[in-house]
């Protein structure tokens, strides 16, 4: 009988420790990779500089869009407004939306006041941010008519551009990275980086209009983005479009993903002008969309 009770306690002190021991790997095992994504995928190139290293491109972030809600453990979508001198721009949960294998964002007139609009924005803040790496998005861009879509980078440090304040004349402390802005109705796209604020004389930029044939005729486009701790390499469909090496222009602090729509009345930034948009204007929907977005590493550095 004694040994029948031991026996019954050992039973359940080893089924105990099977619990524990499942609930750890689970524990342990959480990833920013999505479990649809092929994890031996590499970033997409064709006849450049990274053909000869892209091996060494191991997958460390991805979301691939397939189910039915965006992943707050990695997005977070904006909740706010933004005042431009003719309109006002609004951003809430109802204007992105994951569904059909894709993130989407919408861009539609607001019935609040009428020069207010809506255009929706997400992000990795304080979810997910990285030093370096290789970026790519597969992605639709919304055709500018007073309207744009970004797919960019910002220093999940305080400070946005000028982390904690401090402008130090590099973007080595961080910086705005524009991997695309579709600003333009033509075959072009604006690259660029902007740090130490944003405020006169401190703010410095440096851009660049990129050539992309079929920009918005062709449905999806691959943007791709490497950066190292030498240069920044900038990609479209798999060819390498920019390279940036400058030092003082080579960020080195972590930064955060980040997919926007925006509005503009009268500017010289967008082709159009969204309050002559006859599409919006008469109470269409407009939108952009991403199918994917993958971060890699290079398995060879430390």
């Amino acid at each position: 009988m004694q040994k029948c009770i031991s026996l019954i306690f050992l039973l359940i002190s080893l089924s105990n420790c099977r619990i524990n021991k499942s609930a750890a790997s689970t524990a342990s095992d959480i990833s920013f990779i999505d479990a649809q994504t092929n994890t031996f995928v590499k970033p997409f190139s064709i006849n450049d500089s990274l053909t000869k290293t892209k091996n060494n491109w191991k997958l460390f972030f991805s979301d691939e869009f397939n189910d039915n809600q965006l992943d707050t453990t990695k997005w977070t979508i904006e909740n706010n407004t933004k005042k431009r001198p003719d309109v006002t721009l609004y951003s809430n949960n109802q204007q992105v939306e994951e569904k059909e294998g894709n993130a989407f964002i919408y861009y539609r007139k607001s019935g609040l006041h009428d020069s207010a609009y809506f255009a929706g924005r997400f992000n990795s803040k304080n979810k997910f941010a990285t030093t370096y790496g290789f970026l790519e998005c597969r992605m639709h861009l919304v055709k500018p008519d007073g309207h744009q879509t970004a797919f960019w980078m910002m220093p999940n440090a305080a400070g946005t551009t000028a982390p904690n304040g401090i402008k130090d004349g590099t973007a080595n402390d961080g910086a705005e990275i524009d991997i695309v802005e579709g600003n333009k109705m033509m075959d072009a796209y604006s690259s660029g980086l902007h740090w130490d604020g944003y405020e006169k004389p401190a703010h410095k930029s440096n851009g660049m209009m990129i050539k992309a044939p079929y920009l918005f005729t062709q449905e999806y486009h691959i943007f791709g983005f490497e950066w190292t701790p030498t240069y920044l390499k900038f990609y479209f469909d798999g060819k390498l479009v920019r390279t940036i090496d400058k030092p003082f222009l080579i960020p080195h602090v972590p930064h955060f993903i980040y997919f926007s729509g925006s509005c503009f009345g009268e500017n010289n930034w967008v082709t159009g002008d969204i309050r002559k948009n006859e599409f919006i204007q008469k109470g269409n929907t407009d939108k952009a969309y991403i199918d994917y977005v993958r971060v890699y590493k290079n398995s060879s550095k430390p």
